[in-house]
């Protein structure tokens, strides 16, 4: 296993490599904690790559670090991984830590994770793309409904 961990402009930097085992996965974990509190900094990118898959995270500690770093009402984490597996792991995570109050997100792109890690405003005030659509989705179509055919009356009432 290596990693590396660094501060960039906004958020920590934490990158992960050929992860094996659990205590691997403490190690690291126990890193990104020190180094967030360092730097006095909660928003933090785990980038994972070339590792084997955690489904079992309860056990590893993951959620309980993530609960440190959660601390700061203003906390961000962002999840990318390199594999489909590694997503699929991550989607499990974010899952566990959102019923825990964890603002944690899985991204499949880099660019995609660092502007929404490094963004700003509330929590609440910020949708995902798919929460935007959904909730549009059903006042756009009250707007565009078809009136039915009136025949050139309109007037419905029996004569």
């Amino acid at each position: 296993m290596q990693y590396k961990i660094a501060m960039e402009r906004g958020f920590l930097r934490a990158e992960l490599f050929e992860r094996e085992t659990a205590e691997e996965t403490r190690r690291f974990f126990r890193a990104v904690v020190f180094e967030s509190e360092k730097h006095r900094c909660s928003r933090v990118l785990v980038h994972v790559r070339s590792s084997k898959t955690l489904f079992t995270v309860e056990r590893f500690g993951v959620l309980e670090t993530f609960k440190k770093l959660a601390a700061d009402p203003a906390h961000k984490i962002a999840l990318l991984g390199d594999t489909v597996e590694l997503g699929m792991s991550h989607d499990y995570v974010v899952l566990l830590a959102r019923q825990q109050g964890i603002t944690l997100r899985n991204f499949h792109n880099e660019s995609q994770a660092i502007e929404w890690v490094r963004d700003r405003r509330e929590r609440g005030d910020r949708r995902h793309p798919s929460e935007q659509s959904m909730r549009a989705a059903p006042e756009r179509r009250q707007s565009q409904r078809r009136k039915p055919p009136t025949g050139g009356l309109t007037d419905f009432s029996p004569a």
